[in-house]
């Protein structure tokens, strides 16, 4: 028994052990200057946001700087407040982060090169500091609607131009969109959910891309234009026993249709369901009219 609470203390203290929080520390009076960042933490992939999670920063093995993360719920994130120190300008500042929830520390391949009083990141755009390297590409890959076709959808440096068709409204459309690996899109500086807000894209919308490591800002402006939809006409000839018969096709619902010949309205008929069909016509010439558009549609007699 004495053997196995042994071994059980051992194998405690050896996990307490593990799960140490690193005591790095730094002198702050030994240096003239400083710098300060505000950072972001992540590791494999994961944000650090327990209380004894830490990012120090190194020359060689001396710390030059450390902080634990604080939660700004303005932000709904993590950040780190770190100071560095140093006594030159130009040294190469190297960090270490320690994940508590795992009690391992990772080096982060990425230095910093030291500049009195700078400063570096922001609440909305922070100073990535994560092993594996986050991705710094900030492009809008693609830019199209919900439940809508695009006719063209074209996307230059920093404009996207959208071409939908006419019998859309471009007051409640919800962009549905791809980026760049881990980037996020914003407007106002609202974060944006693909295919999840509506907006009015009457006029241009102002959009803003942020890399997944926040070192990249790029803002693109998103413009929607209109085509015509094109309407369709089509005849059925007529037959001994069955008179002929005009089909117009149309997105336009309710628009009005006239169909005419030698001048004299022969009928007209609203746009149903996407149709309007005028049968039991005679031989002859007509004219179909849907707004702008008509067409000459000539009905023959077949004899076989």
């Amino acid at each position: 028994m004495k053997k196995i609470a042994l071994l059980f203390i051992l194998f405690i203290s050896g996990q307490m052990a593990f799960a140490q929080v690193p005591n790095w520390s730094v002198t702050e009076h030994d240096y003239q200057y400083s710098m300060t960042m505000i950072s972001r933490l992540n590791v494999a992939g994961k944000q650090l946001t327990g209380a004894n999670d830490r990012v120090g920063a190194f020359v060689g093995n001396v710390c030059r700087g450390v902080s634990g993360v604080i939660y700004v719920a303005s932000e709904k994130k993590y950040y780190a407040y770190l100071t560095i120190f140093a006594n030159q300008q130009g040294e190469s500042i190297s960090f270490r982060l320690y994940d508590s929830a795992t009690g391992q520390t990772t080096n982060v391949s990425k230095q910093v090169s030291f500049v009195v009083n700078e400063h570096k990141g922001n609440l909305f755009q922070s100073y990535s500091i994560a092993e594996p390297a986050l991705n710094h590409m900030a492009e809008m890959l693609s830019f199209n609607f919900l439940d809508v076709k695009s006719l063209t959808s074209i996307i230059n440096n920093a404009s996207a131009k959208i071409n939908i068709s006419e019998s859309q409204s471009l007051t409640a459309l919800k962009p549905v969109f791809t980026l760049s690996a881990g980037a996020s899109l914003f407007k106002d500086r609202v974060l944006q959910k693909s295919g999840e807000v509506t907006d009015d894209f009457s006029s241009e919308v102002t959009y803003e891309v942020l890399s997944e490591d926040e070192s990249a800002l790029k803002t693109y402006k998103v413009s929607v234009s209109q085509s015509a939809d094109p309407t369709f006409f089509y005849k059925k000839d007529a037959v001994c026993y069955a008179k002929g018969a005009i089909k117009v096709v149309s997105k336009k619902e309710g628009a009005l249709v006239q169909i005419t010949a030698n001048g004299k309205t022969v009928s007209s008929k609203q746009i149903v369901n996407g149709q309007a069909i005028f049968a039991d016509l005679n031989e002859g010439s007509y004219i179909a009219t849907l707004g702008s558009e008509w067409k000459i549609v000539n009905i023959a007699l077949k004899t076989k």
